[in-house]
């Protein structure tokens, strides 16, 4: 009995030595990650850094956070951020957010108010550190500007992980209720206000294929980042008022970040959706008669609409007809 009291002492000391060196190596590599992106340009200062949590944990928590890359025109700062990881399973962190944190950019201040901004991430227990996945999520989040606009919505989450069953190819989440968009976008979305203010819910699904995989290799800065060589969209929906809106579709990237393919949408109420598009300038203003009698053909029977969105050769166009230059991805 005695000996086995000695070797269950023997074992908490030896945990505790672990425990201990392991919170100092975690303390070492989030002051050194600092000193390596101030040296890289970033501005970042903090009251105080430490490491608690015996003996499952490593909780670690920095105080008075402010980050600024130096020459750009944004600063963050939070009165603390916290990063939690199982002691015996530091390949995945948790990040933990005040409940309020402020944006300086572009002239103004923006006040970020959130209930429970979390996020997590994993890699791979391999020498590359290969990517497997990462989460955010929040409760009701409201963020506020000093030049009197804010928004909000009530529930929101994303992800991002590795897809198994194919090379570099990573699916992407999104997903969110009730958001309260700043009222100059909505009245000019929205102009008659028909729609309401508030869009009831959105939801991305999609994939994103890279021409290498994401792990620590790509972002060292000694060789190229990875670029996206295709989007595939499974599901997008969006339900603002009495609007629903829906697409699939997808498209290849080519080396000038051209993009090939296109994103079918579809509609019951496909008058209101043009008009949409027409207000936030995805069609152009002086088309859109057009555009609404090519509609209106394509819509008799069924009364829904098929709107592809085809991408080819630079160009963007609504089935045949052209709406303008295609977006960039490079």
């Amino acid at each position: 009995m005695r000996r086995l009291t000695y070797f269950v002492i023997f074992l908490a000391a030896l945990y505790s030595i672990y425990w201990l060196v392991g919170s100092r190596a975690v303390e070492r590599g989030a002051i050194s990650a600092i000193s390596q992106a101030q040296d890289d340009g970033w501005d970042i200062s903090y009251t105080d850094l430490n490491t608690i949590g015996f003996p499952s944990r490593f909780d670690t928590t920095v105080t008075e956070l402010s980050v600024s890359p130096v020459g750009d025109p944004w600063r963050w700062d939070a009165p603390f951020f916290q990063v939690f990881a199982l002691s015996y399973q530091p390949n995945r962190v948790i990040a933990a957010f005040p409940d309020e944190q402020q944006f300086a950019v572009a002239g103004q201040v923006i006040t970020l108010n959130a209930d429970g901004l979390r996020a997590s991430a994993g890699v791979a227990a391999n020498a590359d550190l290969s990517f497997d996945d990462a989460t955010i999520e929040v409760g009701q989040l409201t963020a506020k500007s000093d030049m009197s606009w804010q928004m909000s919505w009530d529930r929101a989450l994303g992800a991002f992980r590795t897809q198994p069953s194919a090379e570099n190819r990573y699916d992407a989440y999104f997903e969110a209720d009730e958001i309260i968009l700043p009222r100059a976008i909505v009245e000019q979305i929205d102009p008659s206000g028909r729609l309401g203010p508030a869009l009831t819910h959105v939801v991305q699904d999609s994939a994103i294929t890279f021409d290498q995989p994401l792990d620590r290799h790509a972002f060292d800065g000694l060789g190229p980042a990875p670029v996206a060589t295709n989007f595939t969209l499974r599901n997008f929906t969006i339900r603002w008022g009495a609007v629903t809106v829906q697409a699939q579709g997808g498209f290849d990237i080519d080396r000038q970040g051209i993009p090939d393919g296109r994103i079918t949408f579809r509609s019951e109420q496909w008058r209101e959706m043009i008009e949409m598009m027409v207000a936030a300038g995805l069609i152009d203003p002086g088309i859109e008669t057009t555009v609404m009698n090519v509609a209106s053909t394509m819509a008799l029977g069924s009364g829904g609409l098929e709107l592809p969105l085809v991408f080819r050769g630079g160009s963007m166009s609504i089935g045949p007809l052209p709406i303008g230059p295609a977006p960039r991805f490079r």
